[in-house]
């Protein structure tokens, strides 16, 4: 199927509406999730295995596994991979700091990584896989980052009916806008959105298991949060460094002085 915006955006409310739905059954409350085992499975292991398979019947339905996947190229200066990195540093530094691992039995840890790997498959695959593919289809490529960005800042939005306050609500919408921004830039630098997928679960990873411990406050923590904030300010850097680069890594000036030649 031909990708257009209004594929990708059908696609993606309904990844949502089935998240919130398995919310709903499962009477999920957003603040305690990572809390103990069986909040986990109920809010975040259950709900994300039925949107996995949900993406996963979708995305083969409409036969758009390649480009959701995969960048035509890397098409983004190769420093630009400095952002993952310093990212995925960052969420290392996280868990290390949160793990508490005297305080989370085994099978607790492992049902939240299992939860967060769902969690990075499914936003980057609806966010920056699907819905960047069929945006791509319909307006030019920052339109197309834009949207992406503000519909993963709107995922979390569903967040205020399960527990969460308006406030901190409001708060994750416009981080997680600029979280996305770290993410598209990680796809197009690497040329792939696997990366992105697996940064995208460790951040959640050591976010998810500081909030089950709630560890005391350590130059860990600190430098994780750092390198988070500072990552974030250099991906909206690459974002705009990002738009005078064609999508097979060319640049648009020199592109449009070799078609007047």
């Amino acid at each position: 199927m031909k990708p257009t915006i209004w594929t990708g955006l059908a696609v993606f409310i309904g990844y949502m509406a089935v998240i919130g739905g398995m919310w709903w059954l499962m009477d999920a409350d957003y603040n305690t999730v990572q809390d103990t085992f069986d909040n986990v499975m109920g809010g975040l292991v259950l709900p994300l295995a039925v949107g996995t398979v949900y993406l996963i019947i979708v995305t083969s339905l409409l036969g758009w596994w390649g480009p959701a996947l995969r960048e035509p190229a890397r098409n983004v200066p190769r420093w630009l991979v400095l952002v993952p990195i310093l990212f995925a540093l960052g969420g290392l530094l996280n868990l290390i700091n949160g793990a508490g691992w005297s305080e989370l039995d085994i099978t607790h840890f492992l049902a939240i990584g299992a939860g967060v790997l769902m969690v990075g498959f499914c936003e980057e695959l609806v966010s920056r896989g699907l819905l960047l593919t069929a945006a791509r289809g319909s307006m030019n490529e920052i339109a197309a980052w834009f949207v992406t960005c503000l519909m993963f800042g709107l995922l979390h939005a569903i967040n205020v009916f399960f527990g969460q306050s308006t406030q901190d609500t409001i708060q994750q919408i416009f981080v997680a806008f600029a979280f996305g921004s770290v993410l598209y830039i990680t796809r197009r630098a690497t040329g792939s959105l696997i990366p992105a997928m697996l940064i995208h679960a460790m951040w959640d990873f050591g976010t998810l298991t500081s909030f089950a411990t709630d560890p005391e406050q350590s130059l860990l923590g600190l430098g994780g949060n750092l390198l988070g904030q500072l990552a974030m300010a250099l991906g909206i850097i690459g974002v705009i460094i990002s738009f005078f680069y064609n999508l097979d890594g060319t640049r648009k000036s020199k592109k449009k002085e070799t078609a007047s030649a």
